[in-house]
């Protein structure tokens, strides 16, 4: 049976009865649903308001655990890259981290359509326990690079999954304030504990025991969310299975093989992935390999020859996804050809590259330039996370009550643009360096500009994207973000591991320029010196002047944001989306704005959602009843013979 999507034409009137919208074909876009889609389209509209709460409440704990996690584990990497001599590897981790997350978020959302929402959830918890195992036994920085690759799924496919829940549970009207809620209320807590609770783990035990421990405790806290997306699962697929819905991918007859082949190949589209993977790799990692003081030198060879392939791979891979070749591009580039939408991913992806490129080695310069302590150096770049969370909880709210979102996201491009100068200023003030007050006030005032923008623009993707697109729409938005900091970190390694070794060089006395490397590789080595001593001061201002000029680069960036925020269409905050059952029992979602959007056919939740007084049915007893229903059906029948 075919699942169809049923959308108004812009000719229709808007107050339109059900029966013309029932019997309208013309009116009507026929769009084919994958089985996970399907089956989130089915539940879409019968929770119980017993089990919602339950689920959301089991979110915001599991929100709670992933953000403290965040957290401590930032505070960790300096030193753990230090312990291998590597400190200046900050950003090639990231960047693997970042190509990692560039490359799955399409892969995951593709799975999660095809099977099923707790398929997402899944995945996330798997890769989350073996990241946190590979960091802890770590013995070298590459070991330590390859829990980075596990990282980058495991923590992107929980991101996009709660967004997608969220989207699943929620009308448009409310979606930028509950999508916003579960880390915001998160935030504001794991701010200062997480980084006290680092602090310590770092004065009474080892960074390796800081990362185990999550191993434990994610897996824990996400089981019991795991569990109810599962029950619910089963409950549509078994409503599906009931009522003669396709929930079932149609893969070809033959050898458990050919499916496998045939689910890779032609459903996830595994050459696609692994083309994209390996461009991206090939070409962004030599910016944080090469330096004066890298591996690599921007006129050997080696360097050249990955930056070519790297090119040649990626525009292959543009070819691969705009040819008639695969018959499902794991990148759902059809999702881009709306300009709104196209204007709205790009507005994350420039912005990503001014916070990842200024704020890659931000906290290792606040610790040796501004001599702050760990947990100071970890609260000051937190803060504008938090009031990010805080500002996209306000944005909601007023989007919920002013019914508009335009004005949001132009004011908040405009706030970060001004807070990027400041931090300019700041960073390197006539050879002085801020205050622990002036950058908390940059950063908050940043937090809130992000907030400002971020929301209204996901929301607007989500909006202007068709309604069986939810999970791509989110991964698209979500990897334009991430290649942004893709960007930004090779960028931001290119200028530190060509410019510290530099300055340090120039800066340290005579009897100390031979320590420069060990400076510039170790953490620890450049903290080490006291305050006030000639090798202190020329540490601070190498640090200084080079977080300066990464700021500058930075700053430039943001223009194309502040040009582009003015074009971006709007969305219309009252729309809706109804999930119902037409006359010939297929499943459609109805798409149309204010109280037009309300459910005008008969719903499938009074067949899904139940109520307390038989929430606890039993599978047998369903089935007996539908065995039973068959039997009388049938007699009927011979008897009409």
């Amino acid at each position: 049976m075919k699942f169809n999507v049923f959308r108004k034409s812009q000719n229709e009137s808007a107050s339109g009865s059900p029966e013309s919208q029932n019997t309208d074909t013309k009116a009507q876009t026929h769009v084919t649903l994958l089985p996970g889609v399907a089956r989130a389209e089915l539940l879409r509209h019968a929770w119980s308001k017993k089990t919602l709460i339950i689920a959301y409440a089991a979110l915001f704990f599991v929100a709670f655990v992933i953000q403290f996690c965040g957290v401590a584990s930032r505070a960790y990497t300096p030193y753990a890259t230090s312990s291998f001599r590597q400190h200046s590897m900050l950003t090639t981790a990231t960047v693997v981290y970042k190509i990692v997350c560039v490359v799955s978020l399409p892969w995951v959302a593709r799975i999660v359509d095809c099977f099923s929402r707790v398929t997402g959830f899944f995945i996330a918890l798997v890769f989350l326990i073996a990241t946190y195992v590979m960091f802890a036994a770590s013995k070298n920085v590459g070991m330590y690079l390859a829990s980075q690759i596990f990282l980058g799924i495991g923590i992107p496919s929980y991101v996009m999954m709660e967004r997608v829940f969220i989207a699943d549970t929620t009308q448009i009207l409310n979606r930028g304030l509950w999508t916003a809620l579960p880390t915001a209320v998160a935030s504001i807590p794991t701010l200062y504990v997480a980084s006290i609770v680092a602090e310590k783990m770092l004065e009474h035990s080892t960074w390796r025991w800081g990362y185990g421990m999550w191993a434990i405790i994610i897996p824990v806290s996400l089981a019991p969310l795991i569990l109810i997306m599962w029950k619910l699962d089963r409950r549509a697929k078994r409503y599906g299975v009931t009522h003669n819905i396709k929930s079932t991918l149609n893969l070809p007859e033959g050898s458990w093989y050919k499916n496998v082949a045939h689910l890779l190949y032609v459903e996830l589209d595994i050459v696609g992935d692994l083309l994209m993977l390996t461009g991206l790799s090939l070409f962004f990692l030599p910016f944080t390999l090469t330096g004066s003081a890298s591996i690599l030198r921007w006129n050997e060879a080696t360097t050249i020859v990955l930056l070519v392939i790297g090119f040649l791979v990626l525009v292959l891979f543009v070819l691969w996804v705009l040819s008639k070749i695969p018959k499902r591009p794991f990148l759902s580039v059809s999702i881009l050809k709306r300009p709104s939408v196209l204007m709205a991913c790009t507005l994350p992806l420039f912005d990503a590259i001014n916070t990842s490129l200024s704020g890659a080695y931000f906290p290792s310069v606040l610790q040796v330039s501004g001599h702050f302590t760990v947990g100071e150096a970890a609260r000051i770049p937190r803060a504008a996370n938090v009031c990010q969370m805080v500002g996209a909880v306000l944005v909601g709210l007023l989007i919920k009550y002013t019914k508009t979102a335009k004005v949001f996201m132009v004011s908040g491009v405009c706030l970060i643009v001004l807070t990027q100068g400041f931090f300019c200023y700041l960073a390197n003030n006539n050879g002085g360096f801020g205050s622990e007050l002036h950058w908390t006030v940059i950063k908050v005032f940043e937090g809130f500009g992000r907030g400002f923008y971020n929301i209204p623009t996901i929301i607007s993707v989500q909006a202007n994207s068709d309604p069986s697109q939810i999970a791509p729409s989110i991964a698209m938005f979500t990897m334009f973000n991430q290649m942004g900091a893709v960007i930004g970190n090779s960028i931001s390694a290119s200028v530190w591991n060509e410019l510290v070794i530099r300055r340090l060089t120039q800066y340290l006395p005579e009897a100390s320029k031979s320590r420069a490397r060990e400076i510039f590789g170790n953490i620890r080595v450049a903290i080490g010196y006291a305050e006030g001593t000639p090798e202190r001061e020329a540490i601070d201002r190498a640090y200084r002047e080079v977080l300066q000029k990464q700021g500058y680069i930075s700053l430039g960036f943001l223009i194309p944001a502040l040009i582009l925020v003015f074009f971006i269409k709007g969305f219309d905050p009252t729309q809706r989306t109804s999930v119902n059952v037409d006359d010939d029992g297929e499943v459609v979602l109805t798409s149309a704005p204010g109280k037009d959007g309300e459910a005008q056919l008969n719903t499938i939740a009074a067949n899904l959602s139940s109520s307390p007084s038989n929430s606890d049915i039993s599978e047998q007893q369903e089935s007996s009843e539908i065995t039973s229903q068959e039997k009388k059906s049938e007699l009927n029948e011979s008897e009409a013979k």
